[in-house]
């Protein structure tokens, strides 16, 4: 279950004014004078239950050069949160995920799998030790099925887990000078870059600060951004989105993110056998990578891929993200889910954009390195 975001009142009040000064030079009769234009913002629906995350502010423009440039701040109500506390807080969730945790410090944050027994996803965690607990940040739509998977392996752990997801609020600060700005009054956390392939800092709010700690950003000169530049510039580097890119079928090697996310030097934890089997024996069905396309045409996501231009038979995989690259030249980005055979990197396949069938060739996804040791 979602909820709407305190901040949404704020947002929908936000506008960017947009001035231009015509002086009349150019040809006899033009006219002269100042033009203002006010850009509202929009929203865009976040899985199936009510949120709603900010698209843009009207310029998604200015918005990526913020995230490349500068810094930007995302409101972000798709995000759930659950505490876990008591002495044995780092091992449960340790034996919980693929990631390595018991050695986790405090004030770091690493990403993790928590999978089922099976080896599929449950959900795409970032795992932060805080003083006295551990903090879980995932795709809120999760919420409910990862509180469910915890109850069934609590047996005589010392250790409570709590959904705080309605008292804990996120923004993401992302950009060069993110981790540069005041932090006086807030509770700032990393952001690991494999995240999102780009460089930043999580916010922690609570609601009723949310407003306050939301405008001092502001006045510090960060820009507000939404999820189309957001988007743009994740899929740029490479960087897969869980329930995007993949989702609660996926077992973790089709993710294509083991090195940021899996373990093989640590202890025992839930489905460790599918994923050890999987690296030694096996090779996955699937596997996400990017598209290099042969034109400027980008496809959407969910158009098929096909193994030649006859464009006939079974589909060999699925557009999963795109977006225009500006840091390729305004070339399109993209990722897809890939069947097995097809993976190898310098492969052509094919694509419809519109009526058009385009070729374009397999290459590996970007943002792949593994956390820092």
């Amino acid at each position: 279950m979602s909820y709407p975001s305190p901040l949404q009142a704020k947002l929908e009040a936000y506008s960017l004014t947009i001035e231009s000064r015509h002086e009349g030079i150019a040809r006899e009769g033009a006219a002269t004078g100042e033009f203002k234009s006010q850009l509202l913002c929009e929203f865009l629906p976040w899985g199936d239950d009510g949120c709603n995350v900010l698209a843009t502010t009207g310029i998604v423009e200015l918005e990526y050069a913020a995230i490349q440039k500068s810094a930007g701040v995302f409101d972000a109500p798709c995000r759930g949160t659950i505490e876990l506390r008591g002495a044995d807080r780092l091992s449960f969730i340790d034996r919980m995920s693929t990631q390595k945790l018991i050695d986790l410090k405090e004030g770091e944050a690493r990403l993790a799998f928590v999978i089922n027994r099976k080896g599929s996803i449950v959900a795409d965690v970032v795992v932060r030790n805080v003083k006295d607990r551990v903090l879980l940040d995932f795709d809120i739509t999760v919420t409910e099925q990862l509180c469910n998977h915890f109850t069934s392996y609590i047996v005589m752990d010392d250790v409570k887990f709590e959904d705080t997801t309605q008292s804990t609020h996120w923004l993401w600060c992302v950009g060069p000078k993110a981790s540069t700005l005041s932090q006086e009054g807030m509770e700032v956390y990393s952001l690991p870059v494999n995240l999102l392939g780009i460089e930043g800092v999580a916010i922690a709010v609570s609601p009723d600060k949310l407003e306050d700690v939301w405008q001092s950003l502001i006045d510090d000169d960060v820009r507000p951004i939404g999820w189309y530049a957001l988007n743009m510039a994740r899929v740029e580097n490479g960087a897969p989105i869980f329930l995007i890119d993949f989702d609660i079928e996926n077992l973790p090697h089709e993710s294509n993110l083991i090195e940021s996310r899996v373990r093989f030097d640590k202890g025992c934890y839930l489905g460790q056998e599918i994923v050890a089997r999987m690296e030694n024996l096996g090779k996955p069905k699937r596997n996400l990578m990017k598209l290099e396309m042969k034109s400027d045409a980008l496809p959407i996501a969910g158009a098929q891929l096909w193994e030649d231009s006859s464009a006939r038979g079974t589909p060999v995989g699925v557009v999963t993200s795109s977006a225009i690259s500006p840091k390729s030249g305004s070339q399109p980005a993209v990722i897809a889910m890939i069947g097995k055979k097809h993976v190898q990197e310098g492969t052509s396949l094919f694509v419809y954009v519109g009526s058009d069938l385009i070729e374009c060739v397999v290459t590996p996804l970007t943002n792949t390195k593994g956390f820092p040791e």
